[in-house]
C-alpha cells in the first residue's frame, strides 16, 4: 500500500518535481540532525540473490569486481552455479560470502543477506546484471563526490536482453531502479505482488540521485526448459492455481503444445517468444560490456 501511495504522489508531481520534494525535505531533516550517522566502512557491498544462473554468474560477478570489496550471495540454486561461485572465489582471490539457501520466500532470505553485509554502500546485483566498464569508473566517480555523511538511493536503467542476447521487450530495453543505496536505517526487503521483493528505504531519508544513462545490462535468458518453466511458474503463482506445480505443468503443455515432453515445447515456445519481441540496437542505447563480449564468444562462438 505504501509503495502505491508513493508511486501515485510521484505520478501526479511528476518525476522532476517529485524528486525535488523528496530531496529538499531529506536535506531539512539533515539539516536538523534528525537522521543518524552511518558509521560503516566506506566501501561497497554487492548484495546478490541468486538460483540457476550458471550461463552468465562469472561475467556478472567479475565485471563489478573492481567496483565492489565484498560480495554476499545468497544461493538457491541446483545447477552449476555454486561451484563456479567457488571457482571465481579462488582465481580472483575475490571476498565471497556464498550462503546456500533455499527459502521459497524471496524477501526473507534477501532481508538476511542484507543483514550480512558490512560496507556503507549496497549494490543490489542478480546472478544474470552485467555491468558496463563504463559504468564502473562512473560510480565510482559519484561516489567520490557524495557526502559521507547522507544517504543516498542511485537510480540507473538497466538494459533489458530477452530469450537471446539480440532482443529486448517490446515495450522497449530501459527498467529503471535504485540499484545502489547507502545503508539507510530501517531499510528493509519487502514482498511484493507476484512473489517478488522490493528494496524499501524509508521515506525522506535518502536524497534520490538519478543517472540518465544505461550503466548495466540484465540477461533475461536462460536455457529453453528454464524459460518455459519459468513462464509457468509465473502463472502458477499470479493465478494462484491449487494444484501441484507439475501436475499444471503437464496439462499446460497439453494445451499449448500437444506434447508432455518439455524439450520439445520449450524450443516452440523460444521460437514463438523471439517473434515478439524487439531487436536490441546497440548503437541506439549502449554497446555490449566487453567482458560480455569476451564471456559469451568463448562459451558459446557468439560474437557480438
Amino acid at each position: 500500500m505504501l509503495l502505491e501511495i508513493k508511486a501515485r504522489i510521484r505520478h501526479l508531481l511528476g518525476p522532476e518535481l517529485a524528486n525535488k520534494v523528496r530531496n529538499f525535505i531529506v536535506s531539512l531533516r539533515s539539516g536538523l540532525g534528525l537522521l543518524p550517522r552511518n558509521n560503516r566502512p566506506e566501501c561497497i557491498t554487492a548484495l546478490m540473490r541468486v538460483k540457476d544462473v550458471e550461463w552468465w554468474i562469472e561475467p556478472s560477478i567479475l565485471s563489478v569486481k573492481d567496483l565492489v570489496s565484498e560480495y554476499v550471495i545468497i544461493d538457491a540454486s541446483r545447477d552449476n552455479t555454486p561451484n563456479i561461485i567457488e571457482r571465481l572465489r579462488k582465481e580472483h582471490s575475490l571476498n565471497i560470502l556464498h550462503i546456500m539457501d533455499y527459502d521459497p520466500d524471496i524477501a526473507r532470505a534477501s532481508q538476511r543477506g542484507l543483514e550480512k553485509t558490512t560496507c556503507r554502500w549496497i549494490l543490489r546485483w542478480d546472478g544474470d546484471f552485467v555491468m558496463h566498464e563504463k559504468g564502473v569508473q562512473l560510480l565510482q566517480d559519484l561516489i567520490a563526490q557524495l557526502d559521507r555523511d547522507k544517504y543516498y538511493s542511485v537510480y540507473w536503467p538497466h538494459i533489458l536482453l530477452v530469450g537471446d542476447l539480440f532482443h529486448t521487450s517490446p515495450d522497449g530495453p530501459l527498467h529503471i531502479e535504485h540499484w545502489l543505496n547507502t545503508y539507510t536505517p530501517g531499510m528493509k526487503f519487502i514482498k511484493i505482488p507476484h512473489g517478488f521483493e522490493y528494496l524499501y528505504v524509508p521515506t525522506f531519508t535518502a536524497y534520490r540521485v538519478e543517472i540518465k544513462e544505461p550503466l548495466s545490462f540484465h540477461l533475461t535468458i536462460r536455457p529453453p526448459r528454464q524459460m518455459l518453466l519459468r513462464k509457468y511458474r509465473w502463472e502458477y503463482y499470479t493465478k494462484e492455481i491449487q494444484e501441484p506445480f507439475n501436475e499444471y505443468v503437464r496439462r499446460r503443455l497439453l494445451e499449448e503444445y500437444g506434447t508432455t515432453s518439455l524439450d520439445q515445447a520449450a524450443k516452440k515456445y523460444m521460437e514463438q517468444l523471439i517473434k515478439t519481441l524487439k531487436p536490441y540496437d546497440p548503437s541506439k542505447y549502449l554497446d555490449y560490456p566487453r567482458i560480455l563480449k569476451d564471456y559469451v564468444y568463448r562459451r558459446f562462438g557468439i560474437k557480438l
